[in-house]
């Protein structure tokens, strides 16, 4: 059970971040279930760097929040190694080109960026950069810091309700070989500590808040991509992890 454990947990960070794992690990039932229970736990860790970063910066140095902010998201993209925002970049391309659901998928793996993907990184980016300068100066880090875990719980979540757009790929592939009810017991679970923590240290305002546009976004963003692809893409499951932290760092903005 334990070298389950630690393979899902090697799993979460050799596929959803740059952080090297040098291990073969092997990719059956337990580890994969366990790779999505866990994927919070990356989560964390941004977590972490996160306020580690912007303390550090503002007990230490004089510079704005801005550079903290473009420091932090730097941060964060360095640690995901990109790979959402290559899916971000892609989702744009495909679903601008206003085509049917198969050249849709088709444009999506296409290794080249468009315009249309290139215009909607600069939107995520440049909004990711401009939320955060704001919010650092007057928001608790554990607000800011529980950004990055409700996204990857969304994205587990996501695993579980919606269908794979192909037969083929990694995102099949991992969601063939889930085990539902520990998986939604997981979640369960981690809810249960976000909102815990959000509420004692940030009110009820903002544990509330987290939860239903969490919820929301979720199963919307499920119904767009049936509609659009017919279901979800490891592409589409990156550009939802960087549409959710831009999403509920900007609803934070409301509580300034």
């Amino acid at each position: 059970m334990a070298n389950q454990t630690l393979g899902g947990l090697l799993l979460a960070f050799q596929f959803f971040s740059s952080i090297p794992v040098h291990k073969e690990i092997p990719m059956k039932k337990p580890q994969v279930t366990a790779m999505y229970s866990l994927l919070p736990v990356v989560g964390l860790v941004m977590a972490a760097v996160a306020s580690a970063v912007i303390w550090l910066m503002q007990e230490t140095t004089d510079i704005g929040p801005l550079m903290i902010a473009f420091l932090l998201a730097s941060l964060f993209w360095a640690i995901t190694g990109g790979l959402h925002l290559d899916g971000l970049a892609d989702t744009g391309d495909a679903y601008f080109s206003y085509q049917n659901k198969d050249k849709r998928l088709e444009i999506m793996g296409d290794p080249r960026i468009g315009a249309f993907g290139a215009m909607v990184l600069v939107f995520a980016i440049v909004g990711k950069i401009i939320v955060l300068a704001e919010l650092i100066p007057s928001v608790s880090l554990i607000a800011l810091a529980a950004v990055p875990v409700v996204s990857r719980m969304g994205l587990s979540v996501l695993s579980i309700i919606a269908k794979p757009a192909k037969t083929e790929g990694l995102a099949a592939y991992f969601q063939r070989l889930i085990d539902y009810r520990t998986l939604m017991a997981a979640m369960a679970a981690w809810s249960l500590v976000v909102l815990a923590v959000l509420f004692i240290f940030c009110g009820w305002a903002v544990a509330l808040s987290f939860s239903v546009a969490a919820i929301i976004a979720t199963f919307a963003y499920k119904k767009w991509c049936d509609k659009n692809f017919g279901g979800v893409t490891g592409d589409l499951l990156g550009a939802y992890a960087e549409g959710m932290e831009l999403l509920l760092w900007g609803m934070l903005l409301f509580f300034i």
